[in-house]
């Protein structure tokens, strides 16, 4: 393990308010300071349900962003790419081939895979999706976090 991904590993252990540098893609290790300017780096955000007044349903709020296009996760709908398949809860939270079942972490939405190759520049590998941009933005990627904090549920 590099020195970088060790670092990052702690960082992510200790608390989910990291910062990314979306020019260099690994962890950079600073502080986040909440707003982006978009000329630093970009906050991950906080790993608590954003609102917890407001429940996300999958099938409601995570689900169609899944299957937008152009800026989906088309490649995983229907299809094995990697191991990975939207296709059905069960198949989503059984992770691909190097997530498995840490692909979604209930509760967690920081450990979560799903969250860290969504976000702006993912630990490992390519930002998703794949055929981005448009990628996620930061209201869609909330929604995400906010759902896996809720416990991840199949609504």
């Amino acid at each position: 393990m590099t020195v970088r991904l060790a670092i990052a590993a702690l960082l992510l252990a200790a608390a989910c308010e990291v910062a990314y540098d979306p020019e260099v893609g690994p962890l950079s290790g600073m502080a986040s300071s909440g707003a982006d300017s978009g000329t630093g780096p970009v906050a991950v955000g906080a790993c608590t349900d954003s609102d917890t007044e407001t429940a996300i349903s999958l099938a409601l709020d995570i689900r169609p962003l899944m299957y937008r296009s152009p800026g989906g996760c088309s490649c995983h709908a229907s299809s094995t790419t990697s191991g990975f398949n939207l296709g059905t809860y069960d198949r989503l939270r059984r992770g691909g081939n190097n997530s498995g079942e840490r692909v979604i972490v209930p509760g967690s939405p920081c450990d979560s895979i799903l969250v860290q190759k969504i976000g702006p520049t993912p630990p490992f590998g390519s930002r998703m999706p794949f055929n981005g941009p448009p990628y996620f933005a930061p209201q869609e990627l909330t929604l995400v976090k906010d759902w896996i904090a809720e416990g991840a549920l199949d609504n």
